[in-house]
């Protein structure tokens, strides 16, 4: 069975991002479903119509995306009932629920031209939308090869992910529910502190020895976003015991081999998981950051909860204000605020002055200017401090001031993560020694 994704707007065309096609590409891969192709077409009736006819003879369900509207530029309901050969006619109970919707919001009179919104191809199912004025159409159709009719779908969607994102769940995964056969099993991996590269050298073995590329039941994919690499995998078959079997040796086998430098699962974020180890170890923590102005704070309180673990931030942009929180003058003076001395007594600062468990400091060159021959942009030292020790961690980032800036609060987030883990597991190996020489005197 092939699916098919037409994402309509010229938006889309110009840069914009397509959220809609992650989306359901995801969803349907949790199904065990695969979209065989995504088109992406503007706002022309002749272009749209072909990719329609296009799609109509290769795919057996087919999405499309936008184009609900009521301006003029919206066509898809048009063009699909032209290519399939249906007629479309103004349904009235679907007017009546864009007259309610425009009511809530105290407008009296819709306007004249989402009208247009309440045109349905004949025979679709109207699939109501709680959240906008355009509603959602799934048509059931028979398509001719040859001497053979084949029943076929199209779902009509609006193109706000804010709609479209309840529609295709309220509607179109029940529907795709019923062609699941098996089972599938996905899992992901998120990494930091590896290249991508890296990252698959390491999993080969694990992959090769699963079968991968050999047209299993296995299957596997690397995905690089930033700095934070994502290791997905997945096991088919119609035996869920087996089934859960290989996926439990697999994610054994790739965490052997990736070690520490696993963060989380699923769609983890670093702060995320950040933020559960130090709920775990009953921990705190203080910020002051320099280049990356604020970043990892919001990191950290992007978070619900955060407020458990997250003390106190110090944004000490300039050195006035590094000077401010306790840095020494003469440390800025002789090495600069770039530099291991100044990221070290930042760190320590604000670990005094918030009284914390552990402070992380970030002081960097984020550029386009600033740099020196010595130091150049993208030189970034991160401090992690605790009540028994400090450690500077010298970096060097590349990219854009955006690239450098978000790459320096993930790597701070990832240092403290790794920095309590260690501490954790130092500590616990400390207490098993005691216990063991304990047990020797007796």
């Amino acid at each position: 069975m092939k699916i098919e994704l037409i994402c309509t707007g010229s938006e889309l065309l110009a840069g914009k991002l397509n959220t809609n096609a992650a989306y359901i590409g995801s969803k349907l891969l949790s199904l065990g479903l695969n979209l065989s192709y995504i088109t992406t077409v503007g706002d022309k009736k002749s272009e749209l119509c072909a990719e329609l006819q296009r799609a109509c003879g290769r795919s057996n369900i087919i999405i499309v995306t936008g184009g609900l509207g009521p301006t003029f530029d919206d066509i898809t309901v048009e063009s699909v009932a032209e290519v399939l050969g249906i007629e479309t006619y103004a349904a009235e109970n679907v007017l009546n629920s864009i007259k309610e919707f425009f009511a809530k919001r105290a407008i009296a009179e819709i306007p004249k031209i989402n009208e247009r919104q309440a045109n349905v191809i004949k025979g679709a199912k109207v699939l109501e939308n709680r959240f906008g004025t355009a509603p959602g159409q799934m048509i059931h159709f028979e398509y001719k090869e040859g001497e053979k009719k084949i029943r076929k779908t199209i779902f009509l969607f609006p193109g706000p992910p804010r709609e479209m994102q309840p529609l295709f769940d309220e509607n179109a995964e029940p529907f795709f529910k019923s062609y699941h056969s098996g089972i599938r099993k996905n899992e992901a991996l998120r990494i930091f502190g590896l290249s991508e590269s890296a990252v698959a050298e390491m999993i080969k073995p694990v992959m090769e020895a699963a079968g991968f590329g050999e047209g299993g039941a296995v299957e596997f994919g690397i995905l690089a976003s930033g700095s934070i690499i994502t290791v997905k995998y997945s096991v088919s078959g119609s035996d869920e015991m087996l089934v859960d079997d290989i996926a439990g040796n697999l994610k054994f086998e790739l965490e052997k081999v990736l070690d520490g430098n696993i963060f989380g699962y699923g769609s983890d974020e670093l702060a995320d998981c950040l933020g559960k180890i130090l709920i775990e170890n009953k921990k705190t923590v203080a910020l002051a950051e320099s280049c990356t102005g604020g970043l990892v704070s919001k990191k950290i309180t992007d978070t619900a909860g955060s407020s458990i673990y997250f003390k106190s931030s110090f944004v000490t942009y300039s050195n006035e204000s590094k000077i401010k929180l306790g840095v020494k003058e003469e440390t800025l003076q002789n090495f600069g605020a770039v530099s291991e001395e100044t990221a070290k007594e930042m760190a320590e600062c604000a670990l005094n002055a918030a009284d914390g468990d552990y402070a992380v400091s970030v002081t960097g060159i984020a550029g386009p200017g600033g740099a020196t021959k010595e130091k150049p942009v993208g030189l970034v030292f991160i401090g992690v401090a605790s009540k028994r020790e400090t450690n500077v961690f010298k970096c060097s980032f590349h990219g854009t001031r955006k690239d450098i800036r978000e790459r320096s609060a993930n790597t701070a987030l990832d240092l403290l993560r790794r920095k309590i883990l260690n501490d954790g597991a130092a500590k616990n190996a400390k207490k098993m020694s005691a216990q063991i020489l304990k047990g020797k005197k007796k």
